[in-house]
């Protein structure tokens, strides 16, 4: 449970101010609070015998009134109305501060739980699906943490302090009453050290069925082309339907805990009420109490029963808000395989020189290798390509560059210097890169190839758009630059999107340029119009390219061969064709499949 609370007090950081109109006006209201019945018990004695109760308070305010010449009624009464009016306006006053911190806070946990994840390795990626993290970063930050972090915490504050407050009172009129009056209070202790673990589990297993419930739309959604292909429609709709049900069972059976729990702290301190009735009658009736002292305790155990379902919410809140503190607190537990230690600045004298030297990489507790002993230099301005089989780890090599990951063993160099010794956005910042997957959001063409950097000119989009071979697409299109190409580039077509990821590398004038099998969804036409433009800008960059295309692999300086992890062919393209090794058998496949496609 510390663990916990340290993680919510670092969110409070800033907010002095709020902080401060919280801890010391909610006392203060509290205070003023509970003075209000004492006037109205007061009134009432007064009334009945014409005498002014002997109570210190009571006294307090006749002698304040008397130097206004006031009789004794009027002055409990005009201290009952200034009373509401004070606490009405405090409680306004720091009710405000609360809602403003809610919003604060869910805001806060949103952007620090999402650029935590923004930071993470592949190997996280693959342990925790998309559907999941985003309801953990949704439904677990917005509807269980974000009230109960600011709200919820404080409302208790205010409730602890007004039981506390009236007791203190209650005690002053009767403190046998007062006891009789708490009697509830064990029981309800037991009530929470019974329901806690029970709550915790039932909560835990909602938050479970509300990520699979997620994950289920998000499959569906982002793999609709391929359900409607496959005619799998209506196997979709069950599966969905099952997961709903599933999920709606789930908030059933923690809807039914929470009303439980919650009826529990309400009802068992309404029995305070009766036995204040009860006992407090019999007093009236034949002992000390007065009439205004018995309407004053039950004002005050009517008063009791909000903040006991106050405090009864909170203990059923914070077992909902520490199950989603544990799932936000497994991602961050989950470290990041790079970190931006570097230090060095990156000049415009950039010669873009890689090495790579025993290079090894495996993924954390994983016994298999996914590269093994890399070895070889690229000089500033060369382009050279990977070839491979799939899954051969050619990917992964070019991975290391922009460094989404970071060699197991070895090093990556550039200009003569560790990779890791470098500004991380320094090194991103000169490095363009197009994965074999095109990453595009639901935005404009202009604003997926700009992708939010500054310092970018229209002469420069222009030129990207151009090298491209990206042009006439745009034209075609109903708004030209402006038009929206939705999720994932839903509206345009696989080469387009790979060309217009193409323009967005190229429009930051990158020194490396990394191309993963970027051309596989173009036409033999475009593609070679694209690469007679590419060899024109290339020789100010240093290019990695990941092809199987015949053309291609004619024009780069250097190709190398890997095979399970390893490089086990080096050279040029007519080289390794009179070898008739692996490459010579990759390279006739490849050139086969395209003369069959012609």
């Amino acid at each position: 449970m510390l663990n916990k609370l340290k993680w919510l007090l670092q969110f409070y950081r800033g907010h002095p101010l709020i902080l401060s109109i919280l801890l010391i006006l909610t006392p203060l209201h509290a205070f003023i609070n509970v003075g209000i019945p004492l006037m109205l018990g007061f009134s009432v004695d007064y009334t009945r015998s014409g005498q002014v109760p002997a109570h210190w308070l009571a006294q307090l305010v006749v002698d304040l009134g008397s130097r206004l010449d006031l009789e004794p009624g009027t002055s409990f009464g005009l201290v009952f109305i200034l009373g509401g009016l004070i606490t009405f306006s405090l409680y306004a006053c720091f009710q405000s501060a609360r809602a403003w911190m809610n919003c604060r806070l869910e805001w806060k946990f949103r952007q620090y739980s999402f650029d935590g994840v923004t930071k993470k390795g592949p190997d996280f990626f693959g342990r925790f699906r998309t559907g999941d993290l985003i309801t953990r970063m949704t439904d677990d930050v917005a509807d269980k943490l974000s009230w109960f972090a600011c709200s919820g915490i404080f409302r208790t504050y205010e409730a602890l302090l007004q039981i506390t407050f009236i007791l203190a009172m209650m005690m002053t009129i009767d403190p046998v009453l007062t006891l009789w009056t708490a009697g509830p209070l064990p029981l309800l202790i037991l009530i929470f050290f019974f329901t806690s673990s029970i709550l915790e589990k039932r909560y835990d297993a909602l938050q479970a069925t509300i990520s699979k419930f997620n994950d289920v739309m998000e499959a569906c959604f982002s793999g609709i082309r391929v359900v409607k292909a496959y005619v799998r429609e209506n196997v979709q709709k069950k599966k969905f339907a099952d997961t709903a049900m599933e999920r709606r069972n789930a908030e059933i059976i923690s809807v039914k805990a929470t009303t439980v729990v919650d009826s529990l702290y309400g009802y068992i301190w309404q029995l305070g009420v009766v036995i204040v009735l009860l006992a407090g009658g019999y007093k009236v009736l034949f002992s000390d109490l007065t009439l205004g002292g018995m309407a004053t305790f039950i004002y005050y155990v009517v008063w009791l029963v909000f903040p006991m379902f106050d405090i009864g919410q909170f203990l059923v809140k914070s077992r909902q808000s520490a199950v989603s503190i544990n799932r936000l607190l497994e991602l961050e537990n989950v470290p990041a395989m790079i970190e931006d230690k570097g230090t060095k600045e990156i000049g415009l004298d950039v010669k873009a020189q890689l090495s790579f030297e025993s290079v090894h990489f495996a993924f954390p507790d994983s016994r298999n290798p996914i590269l093994t002993n890399i070895n070889f230099e690229i000089k500033a301005g060369q382009t050279v390509a990977l070839v491979g089989r799939l899954g051969s780890g050619k990917t992964w090599l070019i991975n290391l560059v922009p460094r989404l990951v970071d060699p197991t063993e070895g090093s990556v160099k550039l200009d003569g210097i560790d990779l890791r010794e470098y500004k991380l956005e320094e090194l991103r910042r000169i490095v363009g890169y197009v994965p074999q997957e095109p990453a595009l959001f639901s935005d404009s063409v202009r604003n997926n190839i700009t992708f939010g950097r500054e310092g970018i000119s229209e002469t420069l989009l222009e030129w990207a758009i151009d090298v491209a071979q990206l042009r006439s697409d745009i034209e075609s299109f109903p708004e030209g630059m402006d038009t929206a190409i939705g999720t994932r580039g839903m509206a345009i077509s696989g080469g387009q999107k790979q060309r217009l990821a193409l323009a967005r590398a190229l429009v930051g004038k990158p020194r490396i340029l990394i191309l993963d099998d970027c051309t596989s969804a173009l036409d033999s036409a475009t593609e070679t119009a694209l690469w007679e433009r590419l060899h024109q800008v290339m020789p100010d960059m240093t290019a990695l390219l990941i092809t199987h295309r015949p053309d291609t692999l004619q024009g780069v300086d250097m190709i190398y061969v890997f095979e399970n992890g390893r490089i086990i062919e080096t050279g040029k393209h007519d080289k390794l064709i009179a070898s008739g090794g692996e490459y010579a058998k990759i390279y006739r496949r490849y050139e086969l499949e395209e003369q069959v496609s012609a």
